[in-house]
């Protein structure tokens, strides 16, 4: 009897203990599951990401090409002069690049050599201070080769962005200038790009202030010293930010990349040579009102005198007549 009720209780509950088997094999599997479709999620993730890259890599390298071509075309026709300096500036390039990856490599090589070095002192050989003293020695060697290898791809880093920013700036000045041009031409189609100063004799009359003022413009090329308008709004721009200091030579060569430093001082020289004249102009046209005022007061007093002069003589012979 006993015998018959376990088995009969075994028989009951033994449905029971599969099902809960088969359900904590499920929940053991599903975390598994989960995560390899996690790791699958993510691995495609990666691979469009890297076939996106890798379409706008190609996409650039057909953009470079094409534009490569037009050195063809410039030679065809017969613009020698734009062709040849990029090519020499690609050398230049080419041959940095080459130096750097030399260098790179060099770098690495001793790293990979110190690696190395480090691996074969752990083969089959017993912990000793001699031998940990070496390992340490070892692993300091590398350590600072690293450190350095990236202290300089950092500083080269930090160069690159400069020249790029600088590059951008100069893009954008190139940009602005380009566009007030065609703007200047289809507002103002018959009129000539370069200012024109139409030469006219001095008039002697004039002071002495005034006719050396008209004489330096003739002189220099005009009100702009014989650059083009864009230029000297920009210098003048950056000239009265900073009051005319030193320190503004710097950021006005961003907006003037074609521009030397040389170039930009004999302005900023004519600059002040007309801010001098135009002050001295200014005082001989104050004095030469407060003069004007003085000889139109003195007119007038005149006027008044004999105006005065005039009504006394009347009066008096009036009373001659009537005393006759």
């Amino acid at each position: 009897m006993a015998t018959l009720a376990t088995t009969r209780c075994a028989d009951k509950h033994c449905p029971g203990e599969r099902d809960s088997s088969s359900v904590q094999q499920q929940l053991c599997t599903s975390p598994l599951v989960s995560s390899d479709s996690v790791d699958q999620r993510l691995a495609r993730q990666k691979a469009a990401q890297f076939l996106r890259e890798a379409e706008k890599n190609r996409r650039q390298i057909e953009k470079l090409e094409k534009e490569r071509t037009l050195t063809a075309q410039c030679r065809k026709n017969g613009w020698t002069d734009v062709p040849g300096e990029l090519e020499e500036y690609e050398k230049v390039l080419e041959e940095e690049r080459n130096a750097e990856k030399t260098n790179l490599q060099k770098q690495l090589v001793k790293i990979h050599n110190g690696v190395r070095k480090f691996q074969r002192q752990l083969i089959d050989v017993k912990p000793t201070p001699e031998l940990i003293e070496r390992l340490k020695e070892i692993m300091s060697e590398v350590e600072i080769s690293i450190n350095t290898l990236k202290k300089e791809q950092r500083s080269c880093f930090e160069e690159l962005l400069k020249e790029e920013r600088t590059c951008r700036q100069e893009i954008a000045a190139y940009e602005k200038k380009i566009e007030n041009v065609s703007l200047a031409v289809k507002s103002e189609p018959k009129l000539p790009t370069a200012p024109t100063v139409k030469t006219k004799p001095l008039d002697r009359d004039l002071p002495a202030e005034v006719r050396a003022l008209e004489a330096f413009l003739l002189k220099t090329g005009g009100p702009c010293g014989g650059w083009d308008q864009y230029d000297h709004q920009a210098f003048l721009k950056v000239w009265t930010k900073h009051s005319g200091q030193p320190a503004y030579r710097k950021e006005v060569k961003l907006y003037l990349p074609s521009k030397t430093l040389e170039e930009i001082e004999q302005h900023e020289d004519w600059h002040q040579e007309l801010i001098y004249l135009q002050d001295r102009k200014r005082e001989a046209i104050q004095r030469w009102k407060a003069s004007k005022h003085q000889e139109r007061q003195t007119r007038i007093q005149s006027q008044e005198e004999v105006e005065e002069a005039g009504i006394r003589e009347k009066e008096a012979k009036s009373q001659v007549h009537q005393h006759r």
